[in-house]
């Protein structure tokens, strides 16, 4: 029992180093749109109306991300749902355990 419990730890850790790592790397290659010449052709939700490119939305620079390097960002959401789940998980075998116990205070 004890080396499932090890085993989901080392998961989970290792899941959130992927996690890092992509998210790292997928905001990296976001951060270059507004070093592009044509970054006004890029643009899906920011207003094509703004004059700087310091004022693009976050979501056109991930989407970019997206176009430009689409492993890493999947990657990158993969391994986040991934942990979302597996805490949930836990959570989940946290309350159900706590509700089975009963504890009574005197």
């Amino acid at each position: 029992m004890k080396r499932r419990g090890f085993f989901k730890h080392v998961m989970l850790l290792s899941l959130f180093t992927v996690f890092c790592y992509s998210y790292w790397k997928m905001s990296w290659k976001a951060s270059l749109l507004p070093s592009l010449a044509d970054w006004k052709s890029h643009l899906v939700f920011t207003p094509r109306s703004i004059i700087a490119s310091k004022d693009i939305y976050e979501v056109d620079m991930f989407l970019y991300a997206f176009k430009v390097a689409p492993l890493i960002t999947s990657l990158c959401f993969l391994s986040l749902f991934a942990i979302i789940l597996i805490l949930i998980q836990f959570v989940k075998k946290q309350l159900v355990h706590v509700s089975e116990s009963k504890v009574t205070s005197s």
